[in-house]
């Protein structure tokens, strides 16, 4: 299990790494989720090919590929929509509800038990989050704001059934194949969203490549992989490192205040990973134990 906890953590600090690139590069969102998303398949093809193992290209991808390479584009764009219109907080707030709902919902449908501690664990680690974000949300939302909140939602539902999708594969899809398949799927739909830009200035480029290779490739890929092996209840919770990993890059490169509350919240959602990795180390030693006991 070692190995996949900080498979999901180095995906959750490469998925952060998109706001440092954001800011640096001064790419519009369309086209940092394009680069995202078709450099990222490219470098995949291209690790692949030097690894000499392209030939699991050559699979055709099934329907559930196709479907999550649309649902990875769906909440990337839809994020970026809603913080057109509403604040970055209420956004990130409501996307994030993503991982705590898919580990409800894998308790009914793949049968993943949810305790009343891992429970305990996702709500404090949502918590957590909310502090981070200083607890600023507004719920006076105006008409002009409503869009923005039902691009939130679809982004927040769409999450959601990916990462439910991603969690039980098709056993003859690799999770190299998938990853490729669903950001080169993910590109082809972003693509109409890039009409009349054109990001061709040479100083862009790096930027360009570091999205791809950092939270489009390296990332998708730690997920995936990550996700097959993981509990949606553990992979949820750890993925909050993400913003973590954005509240202290912004401390550390750009300068910005690191107040108590966030500091807090940074410890909780840190605490809580820990503690339902090591809970789930727990549960599977006493199944096992109780499936030994005579009669």
């Amino acid at each position: 299990m070692n190995r996949y906890v900080l498979l999901t953590l180095f995906s959750a600090v490469c998925m952060a790494s998109s706001g440092i690139i954001a800011r640096y590069s001064l790419l519009t969102a369309a086209e940092l989720a394009f680069c995202r998303l078709a450099v990222g398949a490219l470098c995949l093809g291209l690790f692949l090919l030097a690894s000499n193992n392209w030939q699991q290209l050559k699979r055709r991808p099934d329907r559930s590929v196709l479907i999550n390479g649309v649902l990875l584009s769906s909440f990337i764009m839809g994020f970026l929509q809603a913080i057109q219109t509403i604040s970055l907080a209420n956004a990130i707030m409501l996307v994030y509800l993503a991982p705590p709902l898919t580990a409800v919902v894998a308790h009914f449908i793949y049968g993943e038990k949810l305790t009343s501690l891992s429970l305990l664990f996702i709500a404090l680690s949502v918590l957590g989050f909310a502090m981070l974000q200083q607890f600023q949300l507004d719920l006076a939302l105006t008409p002009a704001q409503l869009p923005g909140f039902g691009y939130a939602l679809f982004s927040l539902l769409t999450y959601a059934a990916y990462l439910l999708m991603n969690r039980k594969p098709h056993p003859n899809q690799s999770p190299y194949q998938r990853s490729f398949y669903q950001l080169l799927i993910g590109a082809c739909c972003v693509l109409p969203f890039l009409t009349g830009t054109g990001f061709t200035v040479a100083t862009q480029w790096p930027w360009i490549l570091l999205a791809g290779i950092f939270p489009g490739f390296l990332a998708i890929l730690s997920a995936l992989i990550a996700l097959q092996h993981l509990p949606i209840r553990v992979y949820g919770t750890l993925a909050y490192i993400e913003p973590v990993t954005v509240i202290l890059a912004g401390w550390w490169l750009f300068q910005e205040v690191l107040v108590p509350v966030q500091l807090a919240g940074v410890l909780l959602i840190v605490s809580c990973g820990v503690a339902q990795v090591a809970l789930s180390r727990v549960s599977p030693i006493r199944t096992v134990a109780a499936s030994c006991q005579p009669g």
